[in-house]
């Protein structure tokens, strides 16, 4: 069983591996192009935004001398709020740059099954004339797997639609502490009940268990991948009825207690 399980658990690595590796390529396979090379760097869940990191690849006789400089100025327009237009001297060095899009459609509360998307658009001129754009997208954000869809480009732009998914792992997690939690809490539920059945009074390590088992589940919350703010649908699928079922648990035994002891 440990053997079918750890082979499980390695398929399961490998498969949201491969898929975080992913790479997409759209847009024109012109020889004399610029390749806009963009990594997806961060999901903010929070601020509803993703991180961009984005270095144009110039080919063909847009590059100079082989050595990949532009060899004319270079102006690569984007549709982000914060970054706007990106600008490239001729024959300096190109460096990488850091672009935040703001997501258009996806909601931290639906955590875990959250997705955000965003359309992002580039516009790239060399020396103010439209050049052919291509543009390869991967996500590195181990909680997300990127993709790209619906993209559409002629020369000089280029639109497409920006897609960040749960990967694997942190949703399998996710997942296992819901039912964690449940599990847990009935576990305090069904000792309440046969404390109470067998008229046992105060039980002291068993009121002990049950409200540590109250704080462990806020640490249970808290161990959620992404660290979700509180009101997700974690919580109200598990975390809250959990907290609220362990809580009427203890009071119920220490209650009874209570009652049997007095009467005793």
């Amino acid at each position: 069983m440990i053997a079918v399980l750890a082979t499980a658990g390695v398929i399961g690595y490998r498969t949201d591996a491969r898929r975080g590796l992913n790479e997409y390529t759209v847009g024109s396979d012109d020889p004399n192009r610029v390749e806009l090379d963009i990594t997806l760097q961060r999901v903010d869940v929070t601020a509803r935004e993703l991180d961009l990191r984005i270095i144009p690849v110039l080919h063909g006789n847009l590059a100079a001398g082989g050595a990949g400089l532009p060899a004319r100025d270079l102006v690569v327009d984007t549709s982000s709020l914060t970054a706007g237009a990106l600008h490239f001297k001729a024959h300096d060095r190109v460096s990488l740059q850091d672009v935040r899009f703001g997501v258009d459609d996806g909601l931290v509360s639906d955590y875990p099954l959250d997705a955000y998307s965003s359309a992002i658009s580039f516009y790239v001129t060399a020396a103010d004339q439209d050049v052919p754009i291509s543009l390869t997208f991967r996500g590195y954000d181990s909680l997300f797997t990127g993709r790209l869809d619906d993209a559409v480009f002629k020369p000089g732009a280029l639109t497409a639609q920006a897609v960040a998914t749960r990967s694997i792992g942190s949703s399998a997690l996710a997942w296992f502490l819901m039912v964690a939690m449940w599990a847990l809490a009935l576990a305090v539920f069904g000792a309440a009940l046969t404390i109470v059945s067998k008229h046992m009074g105060l039980v002291w390590p068993a009121m002990g268990w049950m409200a540590a088992t109250l704080f462990a589940l806020v640490g249970f919350r808290n161990a959620a991948p992404g660290s979700p703010p509180i009101g997700v649908l974690i919580d109200y699928g598990a975390f809250f009825w959990a907290e609220l079922l362990t809580t009427a648990s203890l009071v119920y035994v220490t209650v009874h207690g209570i009652r049997r002891s007095r009467k005793g």
